[in-house]
């Protein structure tokens, strides 16, 4: 049987292909109705949440079954760490959108009269709004990002550690695809949605700490160059080919 090498090539990072997927749906969505927008900032900590258990994922497997060194790990910790932080920084944003947008939130959760009279405060005579409130609203950011935190679960089983790599290599671009789901709700908060800018404020704390984690996970290619710099060149530039390298072979 002829010796193949793998084609480091061909292989594309899962977390990167599943967190495009998300910024790509995100970017089409128009909340038509503030319950709509007030339900993609409760749920901006879930949505959170699921890329950290990714990157926690992956950084267990990392120390656990992947044969890499320990520094690898340790930024891996470090990046979820920064993931995490952001994750708790936008579970302050449900409470602060509720208090400050106290009156907002009960003329469409509780509304006087019911809707029909509710509305005669309405802006618009006679518009309709699409009723009901945020608490039991889904967010569509939460709905397209859920699988994010099953990317590494029990079906990513790479047979390779160029594959590993990719990952590697990506997770600062697969950071910041969703941190790019944050910045939209960010910029609408500046520019579209009727909020205070004390929801601007808390959106951005949220966005600083991803773009810090993205910061992070950039450094991991070229540690893990540096690191595994003699396993690297046994793939990109083997001795006496692949047929001579890989009588090296564990």
């Amino acid at each position: 049987m002829p010796i193949v090498a793998p084609n480091t090539k061909s292989y594309v990072s899962v977390l990167k292909l599943r967190t495009q997927e998300v910024y790509e749906k995100y970017c089409t969505y128009d909340p038509p109705h503030m319950a709509a927008f007030g339900a993609e900032l409760r749920d901006s900590a879930h949505a959170s949440q699921c890329l950290a258990l990714a990157i926690h994922h992956l950084s267990v497997r990392s120390q656990t079954a992947f044969p890499v060194h320990g520094q690898i790990v340790q930024m891996l910790v470090d990046i979820f760490s920064q993931v995490k932080t952001a994750a708790r920084k936008a579970e302050d944003i449900e409470p602060v959108f509720r208090k400050i947008h106290a009156h907002d939130i009960m003329r469409l959760e509780e509304p006087r009269k019911g809707f029909a009279g509710e509305q005669m405060w309405n802006i618009r005579l006679g518009q309709q709004t699409d009723g009901g409130g945020i608490k039991n609203r889904p967010s569509v950011l939460l709905a397209v990002s859920a699988y994010i935190a099953k990317v590494y679960g029990e079906n990513y089983a790479p047979e390779h550690m160029m594959q590993v790599y990719r990952e590697y290599c990506d997770l600062a671009e697969s950071i910041n695809n969703f941190s790019g789901c944050i910045r939209l709700i960010h910029d609408r908060t500046n520019d579209i949605e009727p909020v205070e800018q004390a929801i601007t404020d808390a959106v951005s704390q949220v966005l600083v700490s991803l773009e810090a984690a993205g910061s992070e996970a950039a450094k991991l290619m070229p540690a893990f160059r540096r690191l595994h710099a003699a396993d690297l060149k046994k793939h990109e530039a083997p001795r006496k080919g692949v047929a001579g390298e890989a009588r090296w072979d564990a």
